[in-house]
């Protein structure tokens, strides 16, 4: 057993290893993560502000980086907005905003929603 699976255990956590089986779309995800190539999925770096997306999935849930992003609330499903692009990628999750790098937000797939 890993360790962040007995990590998650321990917390009464929910581990998620089907992160890595399948995206929201339904494609197979390749052992080394998500490319989007079976999904029309963007990558969160694709988003300029405004933009709206839902999460479809983490290109490679086993990351640590992976691991922040679920803990700020970017699971599949999730709806944000995109604040701002430069120098740090600022969206919005619900009430929360939250800021990653590039390297961060190139580890979130989303699906483009229709501007309101």
């Amino acid at each position: 057993m890993s360790l962040r699976r007995r990590i998650a255990d321990g917390l009464g956590w929910r581990f998620r290893p089907e992160w890595q089986d399948s995206c929201a779309a339904g494609a197979p995800v390749p052992d080394g993560g998500c490319a989007g190539r079976d999904c029309d999925s963007v990558s969160l770096r694709e988003l300029r502000p405004g933009e709206r997306g839902t999460v479809s999935c983490l290109a490679d849930a086993s990351t640590q980086a992976a691991w922040k992003l679920a803990a700020m609330g970017v699971l599949p499903g999730a709806e944000l907005r995109v604040v701002q692009c430069y120098p740090a990628c600022i969206f919005r999750i619900g009430h929360a905003e939250f800021a990653v790098d590039e390297r961060m937000a190139a580890h979130v797939r989303v699906h483009r929603l229709e501007q309101s």
